[in-house]
């Protein structure tokens, strides 16, 4: 029944009618940006309720000496260590008392000279953090190389949860619809960091961090998928560059967030408490027209297109209403239908069904493949440059701030790359630059400038930030409507395993300090040479069918914006041959 009857009407010629990007798009934009913004900030939280601090040992031998982290005497008793531009006192280290019965009642107590210890070092138990801050780190004195792991394995579980959810989260969407999956994923995100921030141990925090994003972690990826299916053909790639970019701000606002509200649990209750106001767009959000018409359901689609055409000024054509019409009546034909012989030939294809096709197209497979390599580089990628930015010399709050806001321009130079150079273009052209920025860094790992360094991180994190925004639009694009979000929701699973091992990746420089970036450049730069296998999808409609998805790529595309059409001839066929892009010979991916 929805096949047919969506097979009367295509989106994409009424959306060149309705208007590809107006008020109504606009406002619905809008709305999705929330639910990014929270997700965003919410889903990288852990790189400050788990980051790292500085610590050092407690000496009881002088008085007061928990009140501060560098009182005057602190050389005498513990060791420094570090660049000679940044000297810090050891963390797990401290001098040897000279005689083991000074307390701090003792006459020297006040000024800790240096002759109440030996030149030998011994470990501590207890410590002494900055008071400016405080993180689980603080919380349950996690101290010292051996428990760094317990810091970043945070990240892991956190990732490991959006890794469980992300396939899952894709096929209830295509089933149940964008909305019903969103507004579900922000009320459990909403509960379980909230508790998270009631954690009394690290083992209950590490549960709620993982039940957090096992069961919001579709909030990004739903959003996307339903601001995509909003525009048309011609806006695609300013609908991803608008998506994306709030992703690099909510970035920006998580490291306000953290460096105005410093301690953990406060930090969790400022981002997760406003979230709940979210559950409001039950009654304010529309759901996916594409998913909609996909599904049959057309008079719900027909009210929120008619609502569009209001909103943006438009007064729709005969053409759509007879479109609509003929899609109604092959609907309601199809419901009176008993036999089962009329049944299969009016009725959906079922879901499972789609998924054999696929599966059984070499294109589509070796397609997704390629697909989820990128992806997981993508995110291996932008979200180790991230993570490791506030293990840079200098104010880790300003750092984190300013390698998120580079992705601003990153999203510009997508909107203005990817229509003028193509998709594949524009793809193996940003993981080049990301791969060759991360690869410089060891030329400057050892320069006492922490600028440097910082540049190489931003430049890195530009490219990769294009490579990223990208390849979202670049997946969408490349499968079948009833499948789209079930697709893109793989390649993010795969993506998430390049999340899961991301946040382990600041343990690498405790061998070498440059190798997390040469890790993250070598990466960048094999995927780039994969990438060629993908077709060009520039100018091209949103496949509804298996057919219509291996058909893409099979024509080259030049390398110039694809045509901007007049309302005159919307509707012509020629029209849309030209943008269904079919062709005989033999296809790319």
């Amino acid at each position: 029944m929805a096949e047919t009857s969506a097979s009367a009407v295509d989106l994409d010629e009424i959306l060149e009618e309705v208007g590809q990007f107006g008020k109504y798009q606009i406002t619905s934009y809008l709305l999705i940006s929330l639910p990014i913004f929270f997700t965003v900030i919410s889903g990288t939280s852990y790189v400050f309720t788990a980051g790292d601090l500085d610590y050092r040992c407690h000496i009881p031998e002088c008085l007061d000496s928990g009140n501060q982290y560098m009182p005057p005497w602190i050389a005498n008793a513990v060791p420094f260590e570090g660049k000679a531009s940044h000297r810090i006192p050891s963390r797990c280290l401290r001098y040897e008392p000279a005689n083991e019965n000074i307390t701090s009642h003792s006459p020297h107590s006040v000024s800790c000279p240096a002759e109440m210890f030996l030149n030998t070092t011994i470990r501590c138990n207890k410590w002494v953090y900055q008071r400016d801050e405080s993180t689980i780190a603080s919380e349950w004195d996690i101290t010292c190389d051996e428990n760094q792991w317990k810091l970043t394995l945070v990240g892991t579980v956190n990732s490991i949860g959006y890794f469980v959810t992300t396939p899952i989260a894709g096929y209830t969407s295509d089933r149940f619809g964008r909305k019903a999956v969103l507004l579900g994923a922000i009320s459990l995100a909403c509960f379980s960091g909230l508790a998270r921030s009631f954690a009394n141990n690290y083992e209950v925090f590490l549960l709620w961090e993982f039940l957090d994003m096992a069961l919001g972690g579709s909030i990004y990826e739903t959003a996307f998928v339903l601001g995509m299916e909003l525009v048309g053909p011609e806006k695609r790639v300013l609908g991803g560059a608008i998506i994306s970019a709030y992703n690099g701000l909510g970035e920006v606002f998580l490291g306000l967030i953290a460096w105005a509200v410093p301690y953990w649990r406060w930090m969790l209750r400022v981002i997760y408490g406003p979230a709940i106001f979210l559950l409001l767009y039950f009654w304010i959000l529309p759901e996916s027209v594409r998913w909609l018409i996909a599904h049959g359901r057309m008079n719900e689609a027909d009210s929120i297109i008619q609502k569009a055409a209001r909103v943006n000024g438009v007064v729709l054509s005969d053409k759509y209403l007879n479109m609509m019409r003929a899609a109604s009546s092959l609907e309601q034909q199809a419901a009176l239908k008993d036999d089962k012989a009329d049944a299969e030939s009016t009725d959906s294809v079922p879901l499972k069904d789609v998924l054999i096709e696929v599966f059984q197209s070499r294109v589509l497979l070796l397609r997704l493949f390629v697909c989820c390599c990128c992806s997981c580089v993508n995110m291996f990628v932008f979200y180790g440059l991230s993570l490791n930015s506030v293990t840079v010399a200098g104010n880790k709050y300003l750092n984190f701030i300013l390698v998120s806001l580079i992705e601003l321009p990153g999203y510009l130079a997508t909107y203005l790359g990817m229509d003028r150079f193509g998709r594949k273009m524009t793809l193996c052209a940003s993981l080049t630059f990301s791969g060759a920025c991360c690869t410089a860094y060891i030329f400057v790992a050892n320069v006492e400038a922490d600028w440097m360094r910082l540049v190489l991180f931003m430049a890195g994190k530009f490219g990769i930030t294009i490579s990223f925004t990208v390849m979202y639009v670049y997946a969408t694009e490349m499968f079948p409507t009833q499948l789209r979000h079930s697709l893109l929701g793989t390649c993010s699973m795969f993506g998430g395993l390049g999340i899961t091992v991301a946040p382990q990746t600041p343990l690498l420089s405790r061998y070498m300090e440059a190798l997390p970036l040469l890790l993250f450049g070598g990466m960048s730069l094999a995927t780039a040479v994969l990438a060629l296998l993908l077709p060009e999808t520039v100018g091209t409609k949103l496949p509804d069918t298996v057919e219509e998805a291996e058909n893409i790529g099979r024509k080259p595309v030049p390398l110039t914006p694809p045509r901007r059409f007049s309302q005159r001839d919307v509707f012509s066929q020629d029209c849309v041959q030209s943008l269904t892009l079919k062709s005989a010979s033999s296809p790319d991916v």
